[in-house]
């Protein structure tokens, strides 16, 4: 027969705490087995129901639950949330909050305050200084607070459930990072400019990085070079010009020379000593060690020549994860590298062949020749698909192999476009065309993202409104010109096209005009109109638009102009010959 609650009462303390709190795990045990008589709490016999109610229900659940009592705010916590206080567990059970949480205890006063005035807290992925190793550590974590009340209905305490975000966020923020390590490298032309695009977009994550700095090596060469460096000042003895390869690693400096020898990460520790003071970065703390990754073209066999010296943030072990994010940025960076040198022997041959054969359709046959590079980077995705184990990262490079598919298919048909401009122009009739059909199939095929952006498209074809021009052609041009005004609208305000027709002479002029970002021709003037070229990262395209409708008009004895004003936007105008034998 079971005991009364009164008879339970007379029980041993012991024995009353066993009755009282029968299971869960390592912390019912130790709940069980503290002597809650010297804490502020006093004998469990004297605890209000309430007190023993919820640190019931916190032992009987599997997720992370902790219980704050009593004006000190004294500790209870399950075997879940065990796990989230690693160093301050098992001490934290049966003491008051502070000084316990010393550390970020303005954080938590801030949080408790309201839900002891009866409110119940909700935070998700927040941000959470905790010291449980020995150290502050950034950390997220996702919970709740609510009030308990005691039996007065006065609140005596907090409940709080947690859950750890911790690798979720650092996650998502480091596969941006390399999403924008591989958006900002695919149009470095020159080596230079891709390694100041890998730095750039190794910046943009100074939570993990607080430093970087990139060292070129010539194989006949005693020093290698600082080619690019975000986080310390260039010229300091951290970030000198040129760094000798001395292979001794108890060296003060970099130890360049032992990263290539091993041709695998390097760890350098206590950089302090080695460099002297060091700039803080995101975190007040300095960091105090860095990785020397080596970088690779991705060949088998191929020795580097580039090494990245990566600063490690002073608020995150260097775990797994770290590490394999870090073997990540390495893999994309040498690949990135690869990719600009590659391009730039591409580009020097290209000129020197184009000075031997202007003819475009040479141009086109020995570009389409060369498109082994998105099919490289198509194989090296895959190996890095296959060689990977973490789940998000394989979603990630799935993505990353469909945006590469999709360039190479888009390459393909734009090089097929221009094989068909530059032999099929010249030869295909011209027929009476109304610029109004043309342009109500171009604003069809822009209905939905006009209205995605909220944009808006008008005509006025009063002044001509008709010409004489193969209408495939003047679809082509009349589509390109807008797809751009909608590419390149300004992100502060709705995009706005006029297009408009006029006669001049034997000429029919089409102007489309935009309010777009605009474009600067004392500078990029000479490039707007060559293939394979663009001016920015946004957008889609492989930049052939606007050589290919150049060469449709001026095979026709057209002309295509343009004028702009950075920040308020551009007119191109296509003066086109209007009659039926063009």
């Amino acid at each position: 027969m079971p005991l009364s609650a009164e008879s339970n009462e007379l029980l041993p303390e012991a024995e009353l705490l066993a009755r009282l709190f029968p299971g869960g795990g390592e912390m019912g045990a130790r709940i069980r087995q503290l002597d809650w008589s010297q804490t502020l709490l006093g004998p469990v016999r004297t605890w209000p129901q309430s007190l023993r109610t919820a640190v019931s229900i916190m032992l009987g659940s599997q997720f992370p639950m902790m219980v704050h009592w009593g004006p000190q705010l004294v500790h209870f916590y399950n075997d879940g949330y065990a796990t989230i206080l690693q160093g301050k567990h098992p001490g934290a059970l049966g003491q008051p909050a502070e000084p316990w949480w010393r550390e970020m205890w303005p954080f938590l006063l801030d949080i408790f305050q309201p839900v002891l005035a009866g409110q119940t807290t909700y935070f998700e992925n927040s941000l959470v200084l905790p010291n449980r190793r020995g150290t502050v550590e950034e950390a997220y974590f996702t919970f709740s607070h609510s009030p308990i009340y005691n039996e007065a209905g006065v609140v005596a305490g907090i409940f709080v459930t947690a859950l750890e975000t911790t690798a979720t966020v650092l996650q998502h923020r480091r596969l941006a990072l390399l999403s924008h390590l591989t958006a900002q490298t695919a149009l470095s032309a020159l080596p230079a400019e891709a390694a100041q695009h890998v730095i750039g977009a190794l910046a943009t994550n100074a939570a993990d990085i607080p430093f970087a700095l990139l060292y070129t090596h010539e194989p006949a060469a005693s020093h290698a070079q600082l080619r690019a460096w975000f986080g310390l000042p260039a010229g300091e003895p951290a970030a000198p010009a040129a760094l000798p390869l001395v292979p001794d690693f108890s060296s003060p400096g970099w130890p360049l020379a032992e990263a290539v020898r091993r041709s695998a990460p390097l760890l350098v520790e206590n950089l302090t000593e080695r460099f002297g003071s060091w700039p803080t970065g995101e975190w007040p703390e300095q960091p105090s060690g860095a990785l020397l990754l080596p970088l690779h073209n991705g060949l088998p066999g191929s020795a580097a020549t580039t090494v990245l010296i990566v600063g490690l943030s002073a608020r995150r072990p260097l775990d797994e994860a770290y590490r394999a994010f870090f073997n990540l940025v390495a893999d994309y960076a040498g690949r990135a590298l690869a990719r600009a040198d590659a391009a730039y022997e591409a580009q020097r041959l290209n000129q020197a062949l184009r000075e031997a054969n202007t003819a475009l359709d040479s141009f086109v046959h020995i570009v389409a020749h060369d498109l082994k590079g998105p099919s490289t980077n198509l194989r090296s995705l895959l190996e890095v698909y296959h060689e990977e184990s973490s789940e998000p990262v394989r979603d990630h490079v799935l993505t990353l192999l469909d945006q590469e598919a999709t360039r190479l298919a888009d390459t393909v048909q734009g090089l097929l476009q221009v094989l068909h401009t530059q032999h099929g122009a010249a030869a295909s009739a011209p027929e009476g065309v109304a610029f109004a059909d043309v342009f109500a199939t171009v604003q069809a095929e822009v209905a939905e993202l006009l209205h995605q952006q909220y944009g808006q498209l008008t005509a006025d074809f009063q002044a001509a409104p008709s010409i004489y021009y193969p209408r495939i052609y003047l679809e082509s041009i009349l589509k390109n010109l807008v797809h751009n005004a909608l590419k390149y609208r300004a992100p502060e305000r709705r995009p706005v096209i006029e297009v408009r027709t006029h006669r001049q002479d034997n000429l029919v002029v089409l102007t489309v005009t935009d309010n777009g970002r605009g474009i600067d021709l004392a500078r990029d003037r000479d490039r707007l109109f060559q293939p394979f070229t663009r001016l920015t990262a946004e957008g889609e395209g492989v930049g052939l638009g606007l050589h290919m409708i150049q060469s449709i008009i001026q095979q026709r004895g057209g002309k295509l102009d343009v004028s702009s004003t950075p920040g308020v936007g551009t007119t191109f105008t296509v003066s086109l010959p209007n009659a039926p034998s063009a």
